[in-house]
């Protein structure tokens, strides 16, 4: 079965899946149904589950129970940027600066961060009276806009130049009063919106869209946080972009939250074989072949992949 066709199977079934805000856990994220065992269940709490339920307390306005969930979050992925973001947004509502201005400072410092992060952490320099470090983030934005090419995207361009406007009119005197930073810059999509635009992600890749269905997964990141099967497809798509760093940080962070992931074992396969490291394909063979003891379409795949190249 082709990777398009199990991508779309996937993407039918999200779209049937039940409103569990950690549906998306479910799918195989590798395109295709195993006869492999499942992954062993892990005393670590899921964070994906605690992302959305921070997200959920930020939009009841309940920053303290947000603060505690997104922690947990964060202990799972203490780099994300997205994660850290939504953190920065909840201790900023809580009141608590200097955690807002932490959290805020690790996500601009992660290759997912959203646009908003540096606004949000010149915001929170103002309001601790650092001008300075505030304009340095302005700075900080205009850099990221004129690095921002086709593989960036006009979508991103555009969240970038709106962070960067919002952050020079704080700053532009006479002074305004600063916008709440739990209230301003980067809006939370739904967990709704977030499948909605996985299925979307997914006729996209089908379309040979590779950048549109990069844009679509990442929102879907957004919605649901650090979940294995959509980080599993922005490697996909950061491969076919030719974004090969990207790809393996997204495949390895996926295969961190769940090393027997399927999809993410065979791609991250591929990978090692496009860059030129048949030895490291290999070994994901070796562990396709311990995950599915009775053969799986991953196994498979990988297995076709590595005798074309030698």
């Amino acid at each position: 079965m082709s990777n398009l066709v199990k991508l779309a199977l996937l993407g039918a079934a999200l779209l049937c899946a039940a409103h569990s805000p950690v549906a998306l856990a479910a799918g195989g994220g590798g395109g295709g149904g195993g006869m492999g065992p499942s992954a062993p269940s892990s005393p670590r709490r899921d964070p994906a589950a605690e992302y959305q339920a921070g997200i959920a307390a930020i939009n009841a306005h309940n920053y303290r129970e947000a603060v505690r969930h997104l922690r947990a979050a964060r202990r799972a992925l203490p780099n994300d940027g997205v994660v850290n973001y939504a953190l920065g947004v909840a201790y900023s509502g809580d009141n608590d600066k200097q955690e807002a201005r932490e959290a805020f400072e690790r996500s601009t410092r992660a290759a997912n961060a959203p646009a908003a992060a540096w606004l949000q952490l010149g915001l929170v320099e103002l309001e601790l009276g650092n001008r300075d470090a505030a304009i340095a983030q302005q700075a900080a934005l205009a850099s990221a806009i004129a690095a921002c090419d086709a593989a960036c995207g006009d979508a991103r361009r555009a969240q970038l130049q709106a962070a960067h406007d919002q952050l020079a009119q704080a700053l532009a005197p006479p002074a305004e009063p600063a916008p709440a930073p739990a209230t301003t810059g980067w809006n939370f999509p739904s967990v709704e919106q977030g499948r909605a635009a996985y299925a979307e992600a997914v006729g996209l890749i089908n379309q040979d869209r590779f950048a549109d269905a990069y844009a679509a997964f990442d929102r879907a990141r957004e919605a649901v946080g650090p979940e294995p099967d959509v980080l599993n497809y922005l490697g996909f798509t950061s491969r076919k972009m030719g974004r090969l760093d990207d790809a393996l940080a997204y495949y390895r962070t996926a295969l961190h939250l769940d090393p027997n992931h399927l999809g993410a074992t065979e791609y991250l396969g591929e990978l090692y074989i496009q860059m030129g490291d048949l030895n490291r394909a290999r070994s994901q063979l070796a562990h396709l072949d311990d995950l599915c003891a009775y053969g799986c379409a991953q196994r498979e795949e990988l297995s076709r992949w590595i005798e074309r190249s030698e």
